[in-house]
């Protein structure tokens, strides 16, 4: 598959403009040899997700990333809380676990493509596979690697050939920085081995 059909059969899946994010990679998403698997984005966003999108070239994470600092910042405080951490935990550990991984592409991704605050706020309606399915028999990843039992009980729906590693906890909690890039670098690892 050339990106351009990837692009459009994607455009097909979760439409255009969308607040989906089914996935965040730097470049093409078809040269990704490890996914990293969470539930659903936590931070809502009001960009589109195809404003990141460069036709030829894939994601650009970099123009991305910067836009989700500037929506995380402009976002009023919950009741309560007097500050915010500049970026998520899960999203810390996340860029940890791409640091580790040196000399692979990683596609960060999650069973459902819509953001919610929590899982339990995902609406029924929201919680739909489609796009996590294309990515994973097109891309077809050597390893992937789960963050969460929610997660891993779906990633256990799909038949896959692809090594699967199970994390102890989700990344937004009981996960240092340094776990998360030793995660990395085993994913990196069983990418390598697997050929």
């Amino acid at each position: 598959m050339t990106l351009d059909e990837f692009e459009r059969e994607l455009v097909t899946l979760i439409g255009s403009p969308t607040e989906m994010r089914p996935f965040v990679c730097e470049g093409s998403p078809l040269a990704c040899e490890v996914f990293l698997i969470g539930f659903n984005p936590a931070t809502t966003m009001t960009a589109d997700f195809w404003e990141f999108w460069r036709s030829g070239y894939g994601y650009d994470k970099a123009a991305w990333f910067k836009r989700y600092l500037e929506e995380r910042a402009a976002k009023p405080l919950k009741p309560g809380k007097t500050r915010r951490q500049k970026i998520s935990a899960t999203r810390r550990n996340i860029e940890c676990f791409v640091e580790g991984a040196t000399g692979v592409r990683v596609l960060e991704t999650n069973i459902y493509a819509r953001a919610s605050d929590d899982m339990k706020s995902l609406d029924l309606s929201s919680r739909e596979m489609a796009p996590f399915k294309f990515l994973l028999d097109t891309i077809n990843p050597k390893v992937i690697v789960v963050h969460g039992k929610p997660a891993l009980q779906a990633i256990r729906k799909f038949g896959t050939s692809a090594k699967v590693i199970e994390t102890d906890h989700h990344f937004s909690r009981q996960t240092s920085k340094a776990t998360a890039r030793e995660y990395g670098a085993t994913a990196a690892k069983e990418s390598r081995e697997a050929g």
